[in-house]
């Protein structure tokens, strides 16, 4: 018998509601064609789809990331004040024309609209510190100074109070515009950093990392660590976290071509490339209590279409990185899935309505009961031997072509919300078994009243809601509860939560 064994009062970090992030960009079909729309009948009179905004709401969208390859040749003055002004420009990244008229104001009025934190990425490619500097200070300047009182003529009064900020996007890449080596992006990084700093000291800060490149992170966390800075101290923290991105599906990336069992290794890759990072900026800051966290900032499990890109078996694999995310939410402080628009994300939007694939449904399971409170558990569940694959684009760093590990059909993570409510998230990862687990709660106060089940399911694990939007959805039921402890069976291939009410 599986046994999931859960203790809600041994609380062993807290969790960030910015697990639940998504990122966005001016790439055709998610901001520009998706998002944004003004000459759409279903957008508002700022131009952004009024559907699209509630389905972002009801997915629970903490924080939106607005940066990626765009960033790096985008000029933020191209794209603030009159839209009849705006120059157009040539979209450097995706191709096509960038007509401008969606930047800066309009941004944040989106994540207004959703209820989202902003995060900006500044233009390390072809930009310069002052540019990055002028930028916080026309988002997050009072006034009395040129770039804040520019944002007041252009309507504005009050700051938009961007807190999080991205210095760069990728540069270690070569197909970033203005790609650097570890040791350039490290000075240079700093140079946008203080500048950035002086004009609002409060501002987080994420520098560029590379989750299979120990070296990049090393000498990024070394430079930007303020023990190691060489300019004023007072102007706190260079850097509060260290980015990381990957898709690991398709783009000669670790799991291009792999097969189902492959892929049940999804979760613990992500969870071993996350304490890989996390030893770095331990090492690089010759301290075990480090404050810079990591921030998964783009992330999917597809990178390259294959076909399954809208399936059942998306929703499975990204459950199970989400896990991943919240079991090691002590030093994962955010993640931004690409794109929840447009993409291989689950919300395909047409002229006349949208599309709302599997994923969607998932991702508002965990917004519904992520909570803020990791808990201890211990699971003792049925586990088979997989290899799991490693990133051959970096092969200093992956020598071993498969590792073999030992992964648990359940996939489990334990949260604790603030009214006491307990929710086990749990991914059956089997293809074709039932899984029959007992679900109890240890060394506990009080009785829990109420088991409540969610689970997304379909006998067919390729099923998506193209032609029937009600094909993969959500179903739920109560179950009883004695003794705080019931016993449950998850289909195989689904995503459950298992929730205790008090």
């Amino acid at each position: 018998m599986n046994r999931i064994t859960i203790y809600p009062e041994h609380v062993k970090n807290r969790i960030s509601p910015f697990l639940l992030g998504h990122f966005a960009e001016q790439f055709r079909g998610n901001i520009p064609g998706g998002i944004y729309m003004p000459e759409n009948p279903l957008s508002d009179t700022d131009g952004m789809r009024t559907d699209v905004i509630e389905k972002m709401k009801e997915a629970g969208v903490t924080q939106i990331r607005w940066a990626g390859n765009f960033s790096s040749h985008y000029h933020w003055m191209d794209a603030v004040g009159d839209k009849l002004l705006r120059p157009a420009k040539i979209n450097f990244a995706w191709g096509g024309i960038e007509d401008n008229a969606h930047g800066t104001a309009e941004f944040i009025k989106l994540c207004r609209k959703v209820g989202a934190e902003p995060v900006i990425g500044v233009n390390m490619g072809s930009g310069t510190p002052e540019e990055a500097m002028n930028w916080v200070e026309y988002c997050n300047g009072s006034g009395g100074t040129y770039y804040a009182d520019l944002r007041k003529s252009h309507g504005y009064e009050e700051p938009f109070h961007v807190k999080y900020w991205c210095l760069g996007n990728e540069m270690y890449a070569q197909w970033q515009f203005g790609a650097l080596n570890a040791d350039d992006y490290a000075k240079e990084a700093v140079h946008f950093a203080y500048a950035m700093k002086r004009v609002d000291p409060s501002i987080k800060l994420t520098a560029v990392g590379l989750e299979t490149d120990p070296v990049w992170n090393y000498k990024t966390v070394e430079k930007l660590n303020v023990r190691q800075a060489p300019y004023a101290p007072e102007a706190g923290e260079y850097i509060d976290y260290i980015s990381a991105h990957y898709y690991p599906i398709g783009n000669d990336s670790a799991y291009a071509n792999s097969d189902y069992r492959t892929r049940m290794t999804m979760g613990e890759f992500f969870h071993e490339r996350t304490i890989l990072m996390r030893h770095a900026i331990e090492n690089a800051a010759d301290d075990s209590e480090c404050p810079i966290k990591v921030v998964w900032d783009e992330w999917n499990p597809m990178g390259e279409r294959d076909g399954s890109e809208f399936t059942l078996e998306m929703a499975l694999w990204s459950s199970t990185i989400l896990n991943s995310f919240i079991r090691d939410s002590k030093y994962v402080e955010m993640a931004n899935y690409t794109f929840f628009v447009g993409g291989n994300g689950p919300i395909q939007v047409t002229e006349k309505g949208m599309l709302i694939q599997p994923e969607f449904y998932m991702m508002k399971l965990y917004a519904d009961h992520l909570g803020d409170s990791l808990l201890e558990s211990w699971n003792d569940v049925e586990k088979v031997t997989i290899d799991m694959p490693v990133d051959h684009r970096w092969p200093k760093y992956g020598m071993i072509q498969k590792k073999e590990r030992q992964i648990p059909l359940l996939d489990v993570a334990v949260t604790r919300a603030t009214d006491d409510s307990v929710t086990a998230f749990v991914t059956n990862v089997s293809p074709d078994q039932e899984m029959e687990a007992l679900l109890e709660l240890k060394e506990c106060s009080r009785t829990y009243k109420r088991l409540a089940v969610s689970t997304l399911w379909h006998p067919d694990l390729h099923a998506d809601n193209t032609q029937n939007p009600d094909e993969v959805k959500t179903v739920s039921r109560e179950l009883p509860l004695e003794n705080n402890a019931c016993r449950i069976t998850f289909p195989p291939h689904s995503i459950n939560t298992v929730t205790f009410l008090p």
